[in-house]
């Protein structure tokens, strides 16, 4: 099973990448709008991942679990993102 080593390569830094050079390159709003994300997820990655719990707890759509899945989410976030504050 040689296969069973494999993992999936992941996209993060490219995402990265791409998402720094449109900050210049779309809109005004728009661009301020991505750069101060950007920024934002460089101080406080997990902070998405804990709005998106919040917002399912808020309209109703999340489950009994939501609470304990969102914040594992939101701390594989700021462990993802250390490597990417570097770059």
């Amino acid at each position: 099973m040689a296969a069973a080593d494999f993992t999936e390569p992941d996209p993060a830094r490219a995402v990265h990448t791409v998402e720094r050079a449109l900050v210049d390159r779309l809109p005004a709003e728009q661009g301020d709008t991505l750069r101060a994300r950007i920024n934002l997820d460089a101080i406080e990655p997990g902070l998405r991942e804990t709005l998106a719990g919040l917002r399912h707890e808020v309209d109703g759509t999340a489950d009994a679990g939501n609470a304990l899945c969102s914040a594992i989410a939101a701390r594989i976030a700021d462990q993802q993102a250390a490597p990417l504050s570097a770059a």
